[in-house]
């Protein structure tokens, strides 16, 4: 591999030019027999010499090290030229006055373009012009054509002097053998001189953000240039054999400066410090900086104490280095965090950071969870006109994850300030039929925990079209019916649950509406009700026959057969029961004038008769205390069969939804619930909405329905709704015992769906 020579301090760059002379110079005087030609102008060695070590060498290693100007072209050039004008013979030298004349233009060309610097509409060209010579005229470019015409031109004779010379030229332009031996013997020295225990010189300690956070700056020409990393461990020098620990965590750099971030490992709310000599961490002064400030790279080997190792081993700090975002910033309370962010915008953990992230941080020495749910930008200045952007991020308390339960529990008061804050990578529990999803990039499940209660106080599943929002209902559905004895039973006017629901359940767990639903019913659609010749509109259409059709089917679905039997217990074949309102053709009366006609009952009509139906057959089951869930009515687009009252079409509708209402609110003490699924929250009922204990909102945009859930999830996560990504919902309520929201990644269709 070739080295590059800016990789050399100033003293290996000298160090290297001393190994070079000295290995040229005996190599001269090995074919020469005598030292002549060092004083010797005449003699070929002397200008092999003069083109190949004080040119060529000193140019490239101490003239140029690190980029070519053009005022060192003109040095080079002219350099070149008093070596051409030397030579007593010129036509002894091959390519002379080729290379004399090139020497000459370079030199002109380069004092053209330091005197038009001051036209800047000539720049385009200028830059061009500037590329060329500086590439052209680098010291070991043009001293190595000199060089290499003279062993041409005075030693193709001489082939085991042209091969010694031609190969020394070689080994000089790769740079291989003497720099990788001048860095090889830096690093012995540097180990035999230092005591044990210490490390080079990385930077200075510069400031201070926190008393456990400290800004390290690498000055590339004061300081040592091996590539820190993040994660390494370094001390912060308290005196000649003491030293503050701390880990690199962050990395910036501008021209010939970087500036690294160094977190303090933390001892009883102290910094952890080392004792170099003895190689044993101790306790004491919280002072940081000695005289020199100096910052040295700690290897962890040559700490050979057990006891000391374990220290830094179960640190909090440094179990957690990988997964480091930054500290927690003034401002934060008992509720929310503000943390300062540390990661570089370039890492890939950086896009972690977003709305729903968990994040962790201890509280009297729990790890405990918080959820991210806003974020600020501000700007720092690191030196005069050389300004860095960073991040305070907001994140909502959710409490300690208990593995054993998978559910958060509580953690009282807030973080130390300036606490380290982590991501969170909590190994995973065995995976659980009742999770719901996952806290947002972890294992983490969300799961009911009171899956009665997901029934009995009815839950709510709000979200815009296409979002998601069935593949949580029929997911939802699928756990309702597997893990308790509940029939369920869906008001679906899509037709997308006859379908859907397949992939979750044994069809033959499934009855279904068709388009000849209670067609027996359709004779008295029609039907005006006359007596005596008076015609009664409360009597007439087919409203009585549908109600008594829709009980038979109700009781068939319950029990399995045509009565209610003795024992009360549910029974029957099929778990889900699927009717489509506009498959029913039923009607009532209305007066119009002095006349009486038949109008189709309403969706919200309809959806009224079928709940007052469940109702009246929970009512003749015996009451019992466990508070268990029998049945559930879905209504799918809630917004259309139980709409608030000013989206309704007439007072009928208005009458329905209140009727609806009443039963949902009477029903849990009977065992009855519902699933309201809409996409519309501000076209809903809202005294049906209010009455779901559960909520899972997913994304949402209008005003409204933000501001009705305002209520429940709190300004903060409402703000989020709109931004919330595909299969992400804010969930809240007494079937899943959280006390607080929480944005969950709801599980895959692909999970769920049951296997052919």
């Amino acid at each position: 591999m070739t080295t590059k020579n800016n990789n050399l301090s100033i003293v290996q760059r000298i160090i290297a030019v001393g190994l070079y002379i000295a290995a040229f110079l005996f190599i001269c005087r090995f074919f020469s027999g005598d030292w002549s030609f060092l004083v010797d102008s005449s003699s070929d060695y002397s200008l092999l010499f003069v083109s190949g070590a004080l040119l060529l060498i000193f140019g490239t290693y101490i003239a140029e090290p690190y980029f070519t100007k053009p005022v060192d072209v003109i040095t080079n050039a002219t350099a070149v030229v008093l070596a051409l004008l030397s030579i007593k013979e010129p036509t002894s030298l091959i390519g002379y006055w080729e290379l004399f004349y090139a020497s000459v233009a370079l030199g002109i060309f380069s004092i053209l373009i330091i005197f038009f610097s001051q036209f800047p509409r000539i720049e385009k060209i200028q830059k061009v012009f500037f590329e060329i010579i500086t590439k052209v005229g680098q010291s070991k470019i043009v001293f190595s054509v000199i060089y290499l015409l003279t062993i041409i031109s005075f030693f193709r004779n001489e082939p085991v002097e042209f091969i010694f010379f031609f190969t020394f030229w070689i080994v000089f332009i790769t740079k291989f053998a003497v720099e990788s031996f001048v860095l090889w013997a830096s690093k012995i020295l540097v180990y035999l001189i230092q005591s044990k225990g210490h490390s080079d010189i990385i930077g200075e300690a510069i400031g201070c953000e926190n008393p456990f956070l400290y800004i390290i700056e690498i000055d590339f020409f004061k300081h040592r240039t091996k590539d820190t990393k993040k994660g390494e461990l370094v001390y912060l020098s308290l005196d000649h054999s003491k030293g503050a620990v701390g880990i690199i965590i962050n990395e910036k750099q501008l021209l010939n400066k970087k500036w690294v971030t160094v977190y303090l490992l933390e001892q009883d709310n102290a910094p952890l410090k080392i004792d170099l000599k003895k190689q044993e961490f101790i306790s004491g002064s919280k002072t940081i900086f000695s005289k020199d400030n100096a910052v040295y790279s700690l290897n962890f080997v040559d700490i050979e104490d057990s006891e000391s190792k374990q220290l830094v081993q179960n640190n909090y700090l440094y179990k957690n280095r990988n997964n480091f975002i930054g500290y927690v910033a003034e401002g934060s309370d008992i509720n929310k965090v503000r943390f300062h962010s540390l990661l570089d915008s370039t890492s890939a953990k950086y896009k972690l950071l977003k709305e729903g992230t968990v994040i962790k941080t201890e509280i009297h020495e729990e790890d405990v969870l918080y959820q991210i749910i806003d974020g600020k930008t501000y700007e720092e200045e690191l030196e005069k006109h050389n300004i860095y952007g960073y991040l305070t991020g907001i994140a909502q308390k959710l409490g300690k994850y208990n593995k054993s339960n998978q559910e958060l529990e509580v953690v009282k008061w807030l973080p130390n300030i300036y606490a380290p804050v982590f991501f969170d990578e909590t190994e995973p529990a065995e995976k659980n039929v009742l999770a719901v999803g996952k806290l947002p990039e972890t294992e983490l499940e969300i799961i009911l925990k009171d899956i009665d209660s997901l029934v009995t106080h009815n839950t709510a599943i709000l979200g815009i079209l296409g979002i998601g929002k069935s593949c949580l209902t029929f997911e939802l559905i699928k756990k309702a019916v597997e893990n308790t004895e509940i029939k369920a039973i869906c008001i679906d006017i899509t037709n997308e649950y006859k379908k859907e629901l397949a992939g979750y359940f044994d069809t033959n767990l499934i009855k279904a509406d068709d388009e000849n639903a209670f067609n027996d019913i359709n004779t008295k659609f029609e039907y005006i009700h006359d007596y005596n010749g008076t015609k009664n509109y409360e009597k007439s259409g087919n409203q009585s026959e549908y109600r008594e059709a829709l009980q038979k089917d109700l009781i068939n679905f319950f029990f399995g057969q045509d009565a209610i039997p003795q024992n009360k217990k549910i029974g029957g074949d099929h778990r889900v029961r699927i009717f489509n309102p506009d498959y029913h053709k039923a009607s009532k009366g209305e007066k119009v004038g002095f006349n009486v006609i038949t109008t189709e009952l309403s969706q919200a009509e309809k959806t009224r008769i079928i709940s007052e139906e469940i109702f009246k057959i929970m009512m003749k089951l015996e009451l019992k205390e466990d508070k268990k869930a029998r049945a559930l009515v879905v209504l799918e687009e809630a917004h259309s069969l139980v709409p608030e009252w000013n989206s309704t079409a007439n007072d009928g509708d208005k009458s329905a939804v209140n009727g609806t209402a009443k039963i949902i609110l009477q029903g849990r003490k009977y065992g009855l619930g519902s699933f309201v699924v809409t996409q519309r929250t501000a076209n809903i009922s809202k005294s049906i909405l209010n009455q779901c204990n559960t909520i899972f909102a997913l994304r949402v945009f209008d005003d409204t329905g933000k501001q009705f859930l305002e209520n429940y999830i709190g300004s903060d996560y409402s703000n989020t709704l709109p931004t919330l990504e595909e299969r992400h919902a804010i969930a809240v309520g007494k079937a899943l015992k959280l006390k607080q929201p929480v944005i969950i990644k709801l599980n895959n269709k692909d999970e769920i769906i049951k296997k052919e």
